[in-house]
């Protein structure tokens, strides 16, 4: 019999936050910093946008790139945020910004092709990277408090380079890449002429202003690929809504396949994103402010080492001072202090010193999580 699974979804694996979330979610009592997911209601304006779409039997098959008026608001929503240009033809709706990046990758990439990311990574990225047969080269930013170093990243790009996928706000650090590392990043790509896709699902739970990016870098126009989401900025992550903007002759290959992988993107969605696009987001923002300087101000009394997030939800601290693997930390942290955490391990082998804590979970979880967390970092030390 022939082989009865693709090759390469054989050597997929599921994802390690979610399995590992499932796995410690049974202990009883335990507080979950996991998921990055809002704790917020999507706002009620947008819900209704939804019913009324529903009301008014808005329920067919949309076009599978998208309706117009959603399109054209994108349009007018990136020009008056962060100065974009595009056309209509220059936007796809996407199923969040996971579909989009599947269908970026498998529109772009050929077998053989180098992706460079700099790691800590999103978990997303590898499989479909080697679902498509193409090769990931990691550029390890931890020394650099996870900035972009010249020499690091020249070493990984080569002619057989084509994307380098670029995420700030980044998950799973929550740092945002300053104004240095965007120009160094625009001399490469300009120099070697690979796209480089933009992952920019953080980009309205900002803590610093102006946000460097490389969008404003107009000569490379045609060489970027924005991939949006309104999952966290408006507490849409079940509605699975997002965006992708590239130039008119790339965006027409990622829309062919975007077609064959999802049809369309649910009519009903669409509407609902008309209106959250005119929702003020800057009060989630500022409440993520306050939760991330209230994690670093208990770091500090615990002495545990945490490059400063300027953006998302999530904290990124080192624990190599306690000499076990993040995997073990983790379980430890679960079973016996009952505080879910996400191993570093699942964004590449450089973060298996670190652990990922989302502070999208309610701030009174978030505070007695890192009460729990402190005592465990207390009992470790004593016992040493």
């Amino acid at each position: 019999m022939k082989e009865r699974i693709n090759r390469q979804v054989a050597k997929i694996q599921f994802s390690g936050i979610r399995s590992f979330s499932q796995e410690v979610a049974s202990v009883e009592g335990i507080i979950s910093m996991t998921i990055g997911e809002p704790e917020f209601s999507t706002d009620q304006s947008i819900k209704d946008a939804a019913i009324e779409a529903l009301t008014n039997d808005f329920t067919h098959y949309p076009p599978s790139v998208g309706f117009a008026d959603l399109r054209t608001k994108i349009l007018s929503f990136e020009k008056e945020k962060h100065g974009l240009d595009y056309r209509i033809d220059e936007v796809l709706i996407t199923n969040g910004a996971t579909s989009g990046l599947a269908a970026v990758f498998m529109a772009l990439l050929n077998p053989g092709d180098e992706v460079v990311i700099p790691e800590p990574m999103y978990v997303a990225y590898a499989p479909m990277i080697a679902y498509c047969q193409a090769v990931l080269v990691p550029l390890d930013t931890t020394a650099d408090l996870y900035q972009i170093d010249e020499a690091k990243l020249r070493a990984c790009v080569s002619e057989k380079t084509k994307i380098l996928v670029l995420t700030s706000p980044n998950n799973p650090t929550g740092c945002v890449y300053d104004q240095k590392s965007i120009d160094i990043i625009a001399t490469v790509a300009k120099e070697f002429g690979f796209f480089v896709v933009s992952d920019d699902v953080y980009n309205q739970l900002v803590y610093v202003d102006p946000l460097p990016t490389i969008t404003d870098v107009k000569e490379l126009r045609d060489q970027i690929v924005i991939c949006q989401s309104l999952s966290k900025p408006y507490a849409m992550t079940g509605w699975r809504i997002g965006y992708v903007l590239a130039e008119a002759s790339v965006l027409k290959e990622i829309a062919k396949i975007h077609q064959y992988l999802v049809t369309g993107i649910s009519s009903i969605s669409q509407k609902a994103a008309i209106v959250a696009l005119d929702t003020d987001a800057s009060k989630v923002r500022e409440i993520y402010r306050h939760r991330r300087d209230i994690a670093m101000e208990v770091f500090a009394e615990m002495g545990l080492p945490c490059v400063k997030p300027e953006g998302a939800f999530y904290l990124f601290p080192d624990i190599s001072e306690f000499r076990m693997d993040s995997l073990t930390f983790c379980r430890k942290a679960a079973y016996e202090y009952k505080v879910a955490l996400v191993p570093g391990i699942y964004f590449g082998p450089s973060a298996d010193r670190n652990i990922r804590i989302s502070y999208a979970c309610k701030e009174e979880d978030l505070i007695e999580g890192l009460r729990r967390l402190h005592r465990m970092i207390d009992d470790l030390r004593n016992a040493s």
